[in-house]
């Protein structure tokens, strides 16, 4: 859609990366932004030129995207619904916030995603669920220009979140663990690091579509070395320790959900 405005409210780390991503696409978009934040503006400011507000005015158009703090949202709503025309598209990225809160406030459409960071260089992969049928304001079509989207219903969102949203904290924590490791075995801190850095860098040369077991299965040889370290990760109950990670963050998406919906 041509001359479509794009508010974003909140540019921390990921409100940010959605407008890198969206900034790099071949389309006439026109950003609004807002961050209370003085240190943060003042950074978007000199990264793009652009000015950064630190309160909503009127929207009587476009896509706003919200990109706060679930904590934050409530009181976000009270103060500025009477702001929000009717006819805008109303973008979440809140983990644990349904898209049925919001009718508590505004009737508006709602499309709720969880990216992660990876939108800033667009090649990321975005599942979404929405309220509506249609490709209102053909936001679904700019969304694709930010990598792979996908739909799914609502009631998947928390473990979405807790292995999208949260996904990369759990490989990158991985990476330096295993990095840590290599620098206590002998290797130096620079050469850990990089050596790590590649291996992460291989990873998707890797994925081919099959299980990710049957992958495993093809990188290990009998009694070799692979194997003996994957046979350790088993005895110490790595498949127990993944697990208890996954449904920690999951539950924590349900319990944001039931702190925002008792407000």
């Amino acid at each position: 859609m041509n001359n479509l405005d794009i508010h974003i409210v909140g540019l921390g780390n990921l409100g940010s990366s959605l407008l890198k991503g969206l900034k790099n696409l071949d389309k006439d978009l026109r950003f609004n932004l807002y961050e209370k934040d003085n240190k943060i503006r003042e950074a978007i400011t000199a990264e793009y030129g652009v000015s950064v507000n630190n309160e909503l005015g009127s929207i009587e158009k476009g896509v706003l995207v919200l990109c706060i703090k679930p904590k934050d949202l409530n009181e976000f709503l009270k103060s500025n619904s009477d702001k929000i025309s009717g006819d805008v598209l109303i973008c979440t990225v809140l983990a644990g916030v349904d898209t049925q809160y919001f009718s508590k406030f505004i009737k508006n459409r709602i499309i709720r995603l969880m990216p992660n960071l990876s939108i800033k260089n667009n090649t990321g992969f975005i599942p979404y669920t929405k309220t509506y049928k249609e490709d209102y304001l053909s936001f679904l079509e700019i969304l694709s220009g930010l990598g792979q989207i996908s739909e799914y219903e609502e009631d998947l969102f928390h473990i979405i979140t807790a292995i999208y949203g949260s996904g990369p904290a759990w490989y990158l924590e991985l990476s330096s663990k295993i990095s840590e490791a290599a620098e206590e075995l002998g290797l130096s801190k620079q050469d850990s690091n990089n050596i790590v850095s590649e291996l992460v860098k291989s990873l998707p040369s890797l994925i081919t579509g099959e299980e990710f077991a049957e992958t495993v299965e093809k990188i290990k040889s009998p009694k070799g070395t692979t194997e003996a370290g994957l046979n350790s990760l088993t005895k110490d109950s790595f498949d127990k320790i993944i697990f208890n990670a996954i449904n920690s963050a999951t539950e924590r998406s349900v319990e944001i959900s039931k702190e925002i919906n008792d407000e």
